[in-house]
This record gives C-alpha cells, sequence and structure tokens, in this order.
C-alpha cells in the first residue's frame, strides 16, 4: 500500500509511512531529472531567453543561488545532452536518475568523480560508480571516486610534525544508571589527532539512503568514541591484566539467560539482553551463571572468537563493512555471528561477517538481517523498502584499483 499526497498519514502503520517516505525520494529524484533534462535541451538548442547563460536564467527565474545554478547546467549536460556522434557522456547515469533509482546527489558525485579524472582512464567508471549508488548513499560514491583518483595520481600531501609536551588528564566516573561521565584534558598533539579521527568518523551516516542521520553532533561523536574504543580493544598491542588481556564479566541468571533478560557487568552498570547480543559477538566475555538461589552453575571460559586467521580471512572475504554502502575498513570491524553465538552459532568463518559499530547496531535492532549465500554475506532489507527488496551485498570494497 502506498499513500499518495493528502493521505492522512496518522491512520497509516509505521512500514506503510516508511514506504511513503520511499516513494516520495523517488518522485524527488524523477523530478530533479525532469529539470535536468530540460536545462539540457535548452543548452542543445542554444536557446536564447533573454539572459545572460543558464546559470542566470536559473538564478533570476528559479531562486537558485549561482553556483547551484552552474553545478545544474554541467551535470545536465553530462547526463542528458547528446549529439549526432553519440549519447551524452553520463547517459546511464541519467536514465538511473530518471528512473528514481538513484539520487541528483548520486548523479553529482558520479559526474564529479568522473570529471576530476583524465579522459582516458575514465573508460568503464561510470557503471561501476553506479552500480554502488544504488545501493549506497552518496557519500560512498564520492569515497570510490577518490579512491579511484588516487590510483591514478598517487601523491599526498607531506606530513606536518609539530613538538609538543604533553599534558594530559583523564577522570570518569559511572551514574546510576551505568552510563560512564567524562572530564579531562589532552595535549594539542593528541587532541588534534582525536580531531581528526572525528572528523572521519563522526560525519553524518544515514542508515538508509532518503533517511536523514537524526544524530547530533555530540551524539555521533559518542558513536565514534565508541567505534575507537572498539579497535583498541581488539589490537594485539593492549595491555594485559594480570598476565590476561582485558576482559568483561558479566552475572546472569540461567533462567534470565535463557529468557533473553539483561545482565549485570562487574563493576559497575547493567547490560541490556541486546546489548548482551551485541558484546557476545565480539568482545572477551567472561559470563558467569547462577540459579535462582544463587548458586554457582558455570563461571569462566571466554566466548568463541574468531582467531587471527579468520579475521584475516574476513578481511580478504568482506574487504570491510560488509553492509551494502558502508565504506568502514576491517580494522573498524567486529566479526559478527550470523547466527548468535549465544543461540548455537559457531564460529566459522562462513557463518561471520564484518560489521561496522553503526551496522553492528542496525543488524541487531531493526529489521534489516543477514544470511550466508555461498559462503558471502547477503543483507535483506525491511519488507517496506521496496525498492531495495532484493539481498544485496557491498559493492563499495569491490572497486578496483
Amino acid at each position: 500500500m502506498f499513500a499518495e499526497a493528502g493521505t492522512r498519514l496518522w491512520r497509516l502503520s509505521d512500514q506503510e509511512v516508511a514506504a511513503v517516505i520511499q516513494r516520495g525520494q523517488e518522485r524527488l529524484a524523477a523530478a530533479a531529472a525532469q529539470v535536468l533534462e530540460g536545462l539540457a535541451e535548452l543548452s542543445a538548442r542554444g536557446a536564447d531567453l533573454g539572459f545572460r547563460d543558464l546559470a542566470a536564467f536559473q538564478v533570476d527565474n528559479l531562486n537558485v543561488s549561482p553556483r547551484q545554478a552552474k553545478q545544474r547546467v554541467e551535470l545536465a549536460e553530462a547526463l542528458f545532452r547528446g549529439d549526432l556522434a553519440g549519447p551524452a557522456e553520463l547517459a546511464a547515469t541519467g536514465a538511473a536518475l530518471v528512473a528514481g533509482e538513484i539520487s541528483p546527489e548520486h548523479a553529482a558525485e558520479i559526474h564529479r568523480a568522473i570529471t576530476a579524472l583524465p579522459v582516458a582512464a575514465r573508460a568503464g567508471l561510470e557503471d561501476i560508480l553506479l552500480d554502488l549508488a544504488r545501493t549506497a548513499p552518496p557519500t560512498a560514491v564520492r569515497k570510490a571516486g577518490a579512491h579511484i583518483k588516487a590510483t591514478v595520481d598517487q601523491d599526498g600531501p607531506p606530513p606536518e610534525d609539530a613538538e609538543v609536551s604533553p599534558r594530559r588528564e583523564f577522570r570518569s566516573k559511572v551514574d546510576r544508571h551505568g552510563r560512564y561521565r567524562f572530564a579531562g584534558v589532552l595535549d594539542p598533539e593528541t587532541g588534534a589527532t582525536l580531531d581528526g579521527l572525528f572528523d572521519v568518523l563522526a560525519k553524518p551516516h544515514p542508515a538508509e539512503e532518503g533517511v536523514p542521520d537524526l544524530r547530533d553532533q555530540a551524539e555521533r561523536k559518542g558513536d565514534a568514541l565508541a567505534e575507537i574504543v572498539d579497535l583498541v580493544a581488539r589490537t594485539e598491542d593492549l595491555h594485559t591484566q594480570a598476565g590476561e588481556r582485558a576482559v568483561v564479566t558479566v552475572t546472569v541468571t540461567l533462567e534470565d539467560l535463557e529468557r533473553r533478560a539483561g545482565a549485570a557487568l562487574d563493576g559497575a552498570g547493567y547490560l541490556s539482553a541486546s546489548a548482551l547480543s551485541r558484546l557476545c559477538c565480539e568482545a572477551k566475555l567472561v559470563p558467569a551463571v547462577f540459579g535462582s538461589d544463587g548458586e554457582v552453575l558455570h563461571l569462566g571460559r571466554e566466548a568463541r572468537l574468531a582467531t587471527k586467521a579468520q579475521r584475516r580471512a574476513l578481511a580478504l572475504r568482506d574487504r570491510g563493512c560488509a553492509f551494502p554502502g558502508c565504506t568502514r575498513k576491517p580494522r573498524w570491524c567486529v566479526v559478527h555471528h550470523v547466527r548468535e553465538w549465544q543461540h548455537g552459532g559457531r564460529t566459522n568463518v562462513d557463518e561471520m561477517v564484518l560489521l561496522c559499530g553503526r551496522h553492528h547496531r542496525v543488524i541487531h535492532h531493526t529489521d534489516w538481517t543477514v544470511t550466508m549465500v555461498d559462503g558471502k554475506p547477503r543483507f535483506h532489507p525491511p519488507a517496506w523498502l521496496t525498492r531495495r527488496r532484493r539481498p544485496s551485498s557491498n559493492l563499495f570494497h569491490r572497486i578496483p584499483a
């Protein structure tokens, strides 16, 4: 069921409203394509409407900024202006935009990526970027374009060195809800390094194309810090604790474990069932299981983690977060058991997948699911996402070097 304009949305289910949003996104793309096709037609005719050029026509008649007006003309000509020698340079991208398969932002990123390359290096790249755009946000297309460009011109900016006397302080406390609050001071060099990590990891990152990232900057930075902590916790150089790397001890009754209730953490705090499920995927977990009368039923054994060799194999197979369109590299990923480990999932390469922290939560908390097909992960969208109802994989990491 799809609602038309004027439908009383309050009568619809959550899934039906989501479907309305998706259809609206497709119509926006088709409308944008119509504008660009019109500009391309006027450009091909050399139409004289009394304005200096088509950019000025848009500024004075459509209330478009000069910069956007110029970019529209360039994009319109690339997507829709053909000639006797053949179709437009990016005709396939134009057709995808008309069909509502991609957004105007996707088309602009494809155009930007291809025009940044020498003509001799452009062959076949439109199809590669277009396939990616159909299943990934525009930011992924931009990163793919930058990756391709880097293979053509591999010179990078020289490193900058600075001498700073480090002064660092860190304080933390746990509130009554089990949340940690921090305060401290970093030296300029460390602070700049942290800011650089936040610049990369705390950018808005929609879970789905057409659905904005609703987190504010503080929330995005908090999620970024969690990714940094996850990465450090997995490093082989981590200091040991009493001869063993840091672990998390979880206290849970057998009854609660069976009915998927939460658990208490060693030290302070409480872990929900969903958080416990995520932790079982990758953390060094020591469950302390008690009976209803408090007797210890089981204490010890770390959760079955992927070995170094298995992580290497997963990195070679998935090349990063396997969720469609995600650009996170393997070092920012955790190993997710396709069938949850605590429910019988096995720690085999063909039953695990790499996921970044954000998409790990998407799999655990939304209607997205993942299965293995011929030893490779396939992601299944929610039923309301009709445009992407078929299972898909991440094409970003397959961009040729």
